[in-house]
């Protein structure tokens, strides 16, 4: 395993993350107990079950994951360029999601819920912008909330960012580092769950709506900010983190037997409580297995794929643009599959081949543009080839 240079693992991370985020939304309309912007009127009530397991750790990883870009881009340059980078590669995509890409997403639940016939057109310049905001409305992030936490998270971390590489915390990261590998570090997963319950009482739901999700917001900063220090120390940690990688591997598979067994299966009582019921024992159990999962991916993909390919290259370059627009080709997907003569099964492939097909090409016609337009959809001011990837082995393609 390579202890120099490019992590190319965490490029595997990256866009491993991504993609389970895409065969995840791409499922969620098929959910019999879920409801969703566009659901199917047959569900599958195995392909639930079967996403209960990635939904208790799908988002801690991309969190985690981010952090550790960040801790890349702030290493580049700790100083004001290192915000306004931020600003650039996170601000302008979210606001120009919000005013255009997802537009058709609400366009299409629109004519899904209310029998809206208007053209897209029209409902852009008439409807999406003058009714409030969503759900009552129509102007809204929708899954751009994500790139909105990361930004806030940024802004909001950035002094102790400073703060932990001031030589006078030198003692501090120490301690830290002896901590992290230690086998308490299989206890970080208490952070997020005691913050989550101190701010519960003050913020009950969850609600990617940021001023109002406070106990969640913790949540997801912890990871993002795990996801830093493990960056920040990486040489210190990643050995035993690839050492225990096993042990890591064994948590994980436990708390999913025990959460299947005890909450997730249709023979569940959930009597430790389930997605719809979240009690202290059952967010104890999937911060748990959010953690141990983390570490687990982390350890195998640190000692098996950090190495340099093409293929991941070319795909990492393409992640965030994906990000953007996959939700949307999603719900245009099923707007137009779901009223088939097909299984769930034939829909549910046919919804997630539109969807990873569409988007990738969106991706390489948003490479072509020209600077400023390729900010517009959080890409760098320059492509950047494989030569030029080469050249600069010490830091992943970020967001």
């Amino acid at each position: 395993m390579q202890s120099m240079g490019r992590l190319y693992y965490v490029d595997a991370l990256r866009v491993a993350a991504f993609v389970m985020l895409i065969f995840y939304h791409s499922s969620v309309a098929f959910f019999p107990d879920m409801s969703w912007l566009i659901e199917s009127a047959e569900g599958s009530a195995l392909l639930s079950d079967v996403m209960k397991f990635p939904r208790a750790w799908r988002l801690a990883l991309l969190f985690f994951v981010s952090g550790m870009g960040t801790w890349f881009a702030f290493r580049s340059n700790a100083g004001f360029t290192f915000l306004k980078d931020r600003f650039v590669r996170l601000f302008v995509p979210l606001i120009f999601a919000m005013c255009v890409i997802i537009v058709p997403q609400v366009w299409y639940e629109r004519m899904y819920e209310d029998g809206y016939h208007g053209s897209l057109l029209t409902f852009w310049v008439t409807r999406y912008f003058s009714e409030g905001k969503y759900p009552e409305g129509n102007f809204t992030w929708a899954h751009m909330w994500f790139v909105a936490y990361l930004l806030v998270m940024t802004v909001l971390c950035y002094p102790i960012f400073r703060m932990i590489i001031d030589p006078k915390m030198r003692w501090l990261t120490s301690r830290f580092e002896a901590v992290a590998r230690s086998n308490a570090i299989y206890l970080f997963f208490l952070l997020p769950l005691v913050l989550n319950l101190a701010l519960t009482p003050i913020f009950p739901r969850q609600t990617n709506a940021l001023y109002n999700d406070g106990a969640w917001f913790a949540v997801w900063a912890c990871w993002f900010g795990f996801g830093f220090l493990v960056a920040r120390h990486h040489s210190a940690l990643i050995g035993t983190i690839v050492a225990r990688r096993w042990l890591s591997a064994s948590f994980a598979l436990l708390l999913t037997v025990l959460l299947y067994v005890y909450s997730w299966s249709a023979a569940a009582d959930a009597s430790i409580g389930s997605y719809d019921d979240m009690t202290p024992l059952y967010k104890a159990a999937i911060f748990a297995l959010a953690w141990s999962m983390i570490l687990t991916l982390t350890g195998f993909a640190a000692l098996h794929l950090n190495r340099k390919s093409e293929v991941l290259s070319w795909l990492n370059r393409k992640i965030f643009p994906l990000y953007i627009v996959h939700q949307t080709v999603i719900l245009a997907a099923l707007f137009y599959v779901l009223p088939l003569q097909l299984s769930v099964a034939a829909k549910y492939m046919l919804v997630l081949s539109l969807t990873l097909g569409v988007s990738l090409v969106f991706c390489v016609l948003a490479e072509r543009l020209p600077w400023p337009l390729r900010a517009l959809v959080g890409l760098p001011e320059q492509p950047m080839g494989a030569r030029d990837l080469a050249k600069a082995p010490t830091q992943p393609v970020r967001f």
